[in-house]
């Protein structure tokens, strides 16, 4: 679909987007916090190691022994954040819309095209000289896109990647990535509020967030991110977001043996 509304209504809406996108920028860093939010609610058994305004990266307790459980937890409580309301796309003002006749958003009774993308993935693995296990991977994220589509934010990300196995009990490291992306048609999209050190690429066909951590000697990863968003530059520009998606990837290491899971989910467009 292109992009066929009225300058005015366009403006209010660009205006009450970035509002919602710029709004509490300031971040700091705490170190050794307990308890995830990865579903609102702390899980007994994470340790948060890094920490901002928007972000948080947990790995597992040293005293965690069972670590189906700790999964098993951590997804459902991201479960029941998912049955919470959530807000749709943003409106414009009032007058905008009785003056240009809606089109934005779910204001005017066009439908938005906002929902939850949510993915897992496991592999069997064996561990050279160790034995066999299960990585694991899963996330979600909710994006929010306007009737027209020309743009998509993701809200309330989360996601964790685990190894499962008991030999050996923790990966040297692992490495956890985020990926938030869109097709695009049109000007190149500006990629707002990624997290701090995200590698971020955007064409005129493609804009694409990853963020990457890494812990050492454990078993477990964990994000929670509150917002990224993909917007055309200017209100002139035609614009167009299409094959939106959130991707969840672990890459885990034993020694000199590396391992990768992926899990991903994409919007209907």
């Amino acid at each position: 679909m292109g992009i066929t509304l009225g300058g005015r209504r366009r403006t209010a809406a660009y205006a009450a987007t970035f509002a919602l996108l710029l709004g509490g920028l300031a971040t700091g860093i705490a170190q050794g916090a307990t308890g995830t939010e990865a579903a609102g609610t702390p899980v007994p058994g994470t340790v948060v190691v890094k920490e901002d305004a928007h972000a948080k990266v947990l790995t597992a307790d040293a005293s965690v022994r069972n670590k189906r459980d700790l999964v098993k937890e951590v997804r459902e409580h991201r479960a029941e954040t998912r049955k919470a309301p959530k807000t749709p796309a943003p409106a414009g003002p009032a007058q905008a819309q009785a003056d240009d006749g809606g089109g934005h958003g779910d204001q005017s009774g066009f439908p938005v095209r906002d929902q939850w993308l949510t993915s897992s993935k496991s592999e069997r693995i064996t561990v050279p000289g160790a034995g066999q296990g299960e990585l694991t991977a899963a996330g979600s994220s909710f994006v929010k896109v306007p009737f027209m589509e020309y743009y998509a934010i993701f809200t309330g990300t989360s996601s964790d990647v685990a190894w499962l196995g008991g030999r050996p009990f923790n990966a040297d490291s692992i490495e956890h990535t985020d990926s938030w992306r869109i097709g695009s048609v049109g000007a190149p999209f500006w990629v707002v509020g990624a997290p701090q050190g995200a590698a971020v690429r955007s064409t005129g066909s493609l804009a694409e967030a990853s963020w990457t951590t890494s812990v050492q000697n454990n078993w477990y990863s964990e994000h929670a991110y509150d917002q990224v968003a993909f917007y055309p530059p200017s209100q002139d520009d035609y614009s167009n977001v299409f094959r939106i998606s959130h991707s969840v990837t672990g890459t885990f290491q034993f020694g000199s043996s590396f391992f990768t899971v992926t899990s991903q989910d994409r919007s209907y467009s």
